[in-house]
């Protein structure tokens, strides 16, 4: 059996879940606009989560407003998986298997045992720390001086595929080991470090790229190299009157693409835009206060107008 997610903290936290109820074999870690335009190769026995809906797939799990837009309808169906706007997809597949599966197999097994573990004060603990990272829940002093989950969090980024051999190792963290444990393992510790020594780097490449243009944050990293990964609530600090960003980078992952997000600032989230369904139009996807999509840069320009057109209040 496959796991079929994306390399972010919501993606990894799925795998978590996942993995301990399921007899796992093999990962593909993918990004949503793969998916959106069938370039992935899905079959029966998959298990996809925290990315868009593939009819070829055993199990899948998402949480998306796109996906509604769809026509998909919040629930839960035992043997297909779930789908609802919850905080983060993690959410969806602990009611899964919390709901669906306790209620299910009530007969004394190792799958009754797995489940106790999902059931435990550990895992309650990682679900409520994933719904407040995916869903942008945080304070200026979790921005400012991270640390835990969120920190943790911050070492994710789902564009370097070399990045796999971590991805997977934070699966099996999150899965089985403490807080504590995780922030002593010596590569996740590396990483939170060179998250916490660039923080001042990636502060300035922000102050730099960044034009306010009214209520929106607009931001244009094109052509900039060795952008720091990590703190992607940093720019929110720095522009606090902006309720909503407009953010543009070369498209690391696909040759002469632009990579366009939208996402509300979390410190002042005033903004009415549906910003999955605005996406969706170009293309993308997200949910109501973030999302994002990939266009040829030839499009790009005529994109970027239209998206801060819909935006500027």
């Amino acid at each position: 059996m496959r796991l079929v997610t994306r390399a972010d903290f919501d993606g990894l936290a799925c795998g978590a879940l996942i993995t301990r109820m399921e007899e796992i074999d093999s990962y593909l870690f993918v990004e949503p606009k793969f998916m959106q335009d069938g370039a992935v190769d899905i079959r029966k026995g998959d298990i996809i989560a925290n990315l868009p809906y593939h009819p070829n797939c055993s199990l899948w799990f998402d949480h998306h407003i796109t996906n509604k837009d769809w026509g998909f309808d919040s629930a839960i169906v035992p043997g297909k998986g779930g789908f609802r706007l919850a905080p983060s997809a993690a959410r969806v597949v602990y009611e899964y298997y919390t709901t669906v599966e306790s209620s299910t197999h009530k007969a004394a097994s190792k799958r009754e045992e797995r489940l106790k573990i999902l059931q435990s004060e550990r895992i309650r603990a990682l679900m409520e720390e994933t719904d407040k990272i995916d869903a942008g829940k945080l304070t200026q002093e979790d921005v400012l001086r991270p640390e835990g989950y969120v920190l943790i969090s911050m070492t994710i980024d789902g564009k370097y595929a070399e990045d796999e051999p971590y991805w997977m190792r934070l699966i099996e963290l999150l899965r089985d080991a403490s807080l504590e444990e995780i922030l002593r393992d010596s590569e996740v510790k590396r990483r939170c470090q060179q998250i916490l020594d660039s923080q001042e780097r990636l502060k300035r490449i922000l102050l730099k790229c960044t034009t306010p243009k009214g209520n929106v944050i607009f931001v244009d990293l094109r052509g900039i190299e060795d952008i720091p990964d990590g703190n992607r609530f940093l720019l929110y600090t720095l522009f606090p009157t902006g309720n909503i960003s407009l953010k543009i980078n070369d498209d690391s992952q696909r040759p002469n693409t632009t990579a366009i997000s939208v996402g509300y600032n979390i410190f002042n989230a005033t903004s009415k835009v549906n910003v999955g369904s605005l996406m969706e139009k170009h293309g993308g996807g997200g949910h109501r206060v973030v999302g994002s999509c990939r266009v040829p840069n030839k499009e790009a320009e005529r994109a970027i107008r239209e998206i801060l057109e819909a935006i500027k209040e």
